[in-house]
């Protein structure tokens, strides 16, 4: 029979992922990296205090030890994998991935290397984000994410009405139907203008639910946190196959 050991500090067992959170208050709908029912296996999360919105957008490099302190706190507790619930947390990927001993995937911006590398150069990359006045190749470059040789087109929601007033100015309700329109609507619009645009990158942890509205308007692979969540959890989590042969 197997003989489990305590481990020092943990306080609970079998959590797959750990999600470092805004200090925010949203309703987070099934399909939003903040609702647990959004996986297939168990995730715990973590609020940084002091870490708004707001904040985490145009930079906050006061806060990186308490962010440290939280992925340290996770590894603890015995996550195998370390993700946030804002792509604009690129900013502290540096910092946490040499805190800790276990992945670190804290945006989806981390994806673009691999989606660059699928595509043919002369077709521009697309990205959807909350802020496009602050997610900007100077960003990615500071963080450490070389802009690929691909164009990019980068378009924000930040005036789209039921976007900004659901997550900016945190009004407490969120019409999901008027949200996927404005996505919608946006991404068709980047479509129009760059019709060789190869691929779409959603960087907020809001937009998962919309995704398939998007890839279903525009006929192209669409990415976003949790394509890149379910990646790193299927490469800590490998099964044994059954089958015939």
């Amino acid at each position: 029979m197997t003989i489990y050991r305590t481990r020092r500090g943990a306080r609970n067992y079998g959590f797959a992922v750990g999600i470092l959170q805004l200090d925010c208050s949203l309703p987070f709908i099934p399909g939003d990296v903040d609702n647990a029912t959004t996986y297939n296996y168990p995730v715990i999360y973590r609020a940084i205090p002091g870490l708004s919105t707001a904040s985490c957008l145009r930079g906050a490099p006061e806060m990186t030890e308490a962010v440290v302190q939280a992925a340290r706190d996770f590894e603890t507790q015995g996550v195998r994998v370390i993700s946030s619930d804002c792509g604009f947390m690129l900013q502290f990927q540096a910092a946490v991935r040499e805190a800790v001993r276990i992945p670190v995937a804290l945006s989806p911006m981390l994806q673009l290397p691999i989606i660059a590398s699928s595509l043919a150069r002369q077709r521009p990359i697309g990205i959807i984000t909350a802020d496009s006045g602050n997610l900007t190749p100077a960003f990615l470059d500071r963080a450490g994410l070389a802009t690929p040789h691909h164009p990019l087109i980068i378009r924000g929601l930040q005036d789209q009405p039921e976007f900004r007033s659901a997550v900016f100015d945190e009004k407490g309700t969120l019409d999901a139907g008027q949200i996927e329109a404005e996505v919608v609507s946006v991404a068709l619009d980047m479509q129009q203008a760059n019709p060789a645009m190869g691929a779409i990158l959603l960087e907020c942890s809001m937009l998962p639910p919309y995704a398939s509205a998007v890839q279903q308007a525009l006929g192209l692979p669409v990415f976003d946190f949790l394509t890149m969540i379910d990646q790193f959890h299927r490469a800590t989590h490998q099964r044994r196959y059954q089958g015939s042969y």
